[in-house]
């Protein structure tokens, strides 16, 4: 169950991607805008009374990103969801009937927890960046500044806004599912690391702080596999190109993805003059912007992007801080410079300064000047050099399958703990898998 823009949904694709393939029943339950993405991937899709791109390609969504403005933006969003609130409990709960296993993002961990409960069910929560409290970072939700013994404090800060923000629809979905009302103890602890919880994220670029707990399972980035690439049409790239990238040295990636802040009066020509300043080239990816420009020599422009395939022949990033993005740009092994609109993407910007393979600035902060300087600083040679390194311990993880690995185990534990026998997936293991199952 994800809820989000195409960045939350695309790593729940992957993994139910991977428990498919593993012989696990799947359904993916996430706003419409992702069955495209679902069904091409093979998944059973079930719609939430949302659509993520319809909603933040407004007019008003797109003003309150442009000027940062992430306080109005989530208060809008918030109220635009009063609309089908209780559409989505509805849709949660049928989901949930034949379910053995809920698996949700953060957006939707409390209404998940809430029905596993009723039901009676295991559920992990996954985790696209650090939530857990801790002393050595602030909250990846807020902005990232030092704060000093008030570090720890700002984790229980941002989880209470979140609290705030769903504690009405929480209350009504406890009422219709018959258990108690919902706690700001108990949400807590949901996120205190001590409930199963998947970290989705590379431990390259966060290593797990020494004061968490060592329940959560640290399994990678959920990134397409080839396989799954090609089903979902995001193999490789085109022939057109292809041939703009052979004809000069690399260009600078530049990508908002799901953040529609791309504008042909305002960033176009912002990035147009810095790459003339710096005599580079760029490939530009639309995304979920809505931009009038056409290829040239200096610039091409496209509207899909393979980042697998495409980063690795950039000589720098410049995008939104995306947790699936940054995970992109940083295994490619460039420099990354993030310029963050919203949510979690400051805090990616913040790590790729501190671990010294890019920089980051606020998009509202965007100008030519700002944008070269940046990528000036970005790409020199120690920078780059730090940026091939991380990208070599990434190439180690395999989130997928260690998600599914963890996911199984977590099962397998919680079904010994209660008296059952883990179950294998049918028609996938033979006896001697499963022999060494039960003994790992």
């Amino acid at each position: 169950m994800a809820g989000g823009t195409r960045g939350d949904v695309q790593p729940f694709v992957c993994l139910g991607s991977a428990l498919l393939e593993r012989g696990h029943e799947v359904e993916l339950v996430a706003p419409r805008d992702g069955e495209t993405m679902a069904r091409a991937a093979g998944l059973p899709f079930r719609a939430l009374p949302a659509d993520a791109q319809e909603l933040f390609s407004s007019e008003s969504a797109r003003r309150m990103l442009v000027k940062g403005r992430a306080n109005s933006f989530f208060r809008w969003v918030r109220n635009e969801e009063k609309a089908y609130a209780d559409e989505m409990r509805q849709v949660l709960v049928a989901a949930s009937e034949s379910a053995d296993l809920i698996v949700c993002g953060i957006l939707l961990d409390a209404r998940c927890r809430a029905i596993a409960q009723a039901r009676g069910i295991s559920m992990v929560s996954l985790h696209l960046a650090p939530l857990i409290p801790s002393r050595s970072y602030p909250s990846a939700l807020l902005p990232q500044r030092r704060l000093g013994p008030l570090t720890r404090a700002s984790h229980l800060l941002s989880l209470q806004m979140l609290y705030r923000a769903q504690r009405d629809d929480l209350k009504a979905l406890h009422r219709e599912l018959e258990i108690q009302p919902p706690t700001w103890s108990a949400w807590r602890h949901g996120f205190s690391g001590r409930e199963p919880c998947l970290l989705a994220y590379s431990q390259a670029l966060f290593p797990r702080p020494g004061d968490w707990p060592s329940a959560p399972h640290a399994v990678g980035a959920l990134r397409p596999s080839p396989e799954l690439r090609a089903r979902l049409g995001a193999a490789g790239v085109a022939p057109d190109l292809d041939e703009w990238l052979q004809a000069g040295p690399p260009p600078v990636f530049f990508g908002f993805g799901s953040m529609p802040v791309l504008g042909t009066s305002t960033v176009l020509p912002t990035i147009r003059a810095a790459l003339a300043e710096l005599g580079m080239r760029g490939v530009l990816a639309i995304g979920w912007s809505e931009v009038d420009a056409r290829s040239d020599e200096t610039l091409f422009v496209l509207d899909e992007v393979d980042h697998q395939s495409l980063l690795p022949r950039c000589a720098a990033a410049v995008h939104h801080g995306g947790a699936g993005t940054t995970a992109a740009s940083a295994a490619a092994g460039i420099p990354t410079l993030v310029c963050s609109v919203v949510a979690d993407q400051a805090f990616w910007g913040a790590r790729c300064r501190t671990l010294g393979i890019g920089d980051t600035f606020p998009l509202k902060k965007l100008d030519a000047r700002r944008l070269v300087a940046g990528l000036r600083r970005v790409l020199r040679r120690d920078i780059v050099a730090r940026a091939r390194q991380v990208a070599r311990r990434m190439t180690e993880e395999d989130g997928a399958a260690g998600a599914v690995t963890s996911i199984e185990e977590m099962d397998r534990s919680k079904r010994a703990s209660a008296g059952a026998t883990f179950r294998p997936p049918r028609g996938r293991q033979n006896a001697m898998e499963v022999e060494a199952d039960r003994r790992r």
